[in-house]
């Protein structure tokens, strides 16, 4: 009987330590991401997306206000579309199209976006994919090199309203160099086409 009372007095509160520790690690697992979903040449698409939320059950996203940080003077803001390109609007789980939505510049390289959830706890919570897209957003390339792309949140909110915490990862894009083969064949275009030039003189 001692040594079940010494378990009592020690291993309870260990135990119940454990699984504070794990439900934070569990709320913290939620991630944000920034990652390009397509480039061509001078243009890229990136991705806002998030992991890390309940499978049919909570936590699921109701809301988010993001910033997304770019060099403006190597990108060039083109446009935004909201929803998982092969999901959908997973903030808008039976497509009403009822949901908040907006997005623009909140200063020199900085792009918000806003967007909030009519759907009822119980829709999100079961209805909503455990990982998905938030927003596409697409870029124009200024000039050549690399361009750090970095989110911060404003607010985070689950299907209650209540705030959410995440670990936030950053992303690098750099627009997409034409192979050494098209270049020699642009030379050579333009070589034949000069030497052209000079015979019908």
């Amino acid at each position: 009987q001692e040594t079940i009372k010494m378990l009592d007095r020690y291993c309870k509160p260990l135990i119940a330590a454990l699984l504070l520790s794990a439900s934070g690690l569990a709320e913290s697992a939620i991630t944000l991401g920034v990652m390009p979903v397509g480039r061509t040449g001078w243009s890229v698409a990136v991705g806002i997306t998030i992991s890390g939320l309940g499978a049919g059950e909570a936590p699921s996203l109701g809301s988010y206000d993001l910033d997304l940080n770019f060099d403006s003077s190597h990108l060039e803001y083109v446009g935004t579309s909201f929803g998982d390109p092969v999901l959908g609007d997973e903030l808008d789980v039976l497509d009403f199209g009822a949901n908040v939505t907006s997005v623009g510049s909140s200063g020199s390289g900085v792009l918000n976006l806003f967007e909030l959830s009519f759907d009822s706890p119980e829709d999100l919570n079961t209805l909503q994919a455990d990982s998905f897209t938030l927003a596409v957003v697409n870029f124009n390339f200024r000039q050549a090199g690399s361009s750090p792309l970095r989110l911060a949140v404003n607010a985070l909110g689950d299907a209650d309203g209540n705030a959410l915490t995440a670990n936030v990862s950053s992303a690098t894009v750099a627009p997409v160099p034409l192979p050494s083969a098209l270049w020699l064949m642009a030379i050579g275009l333009a070589a034949v086409f000069r030497g052209r030039a000079h015979t019908t003189n």
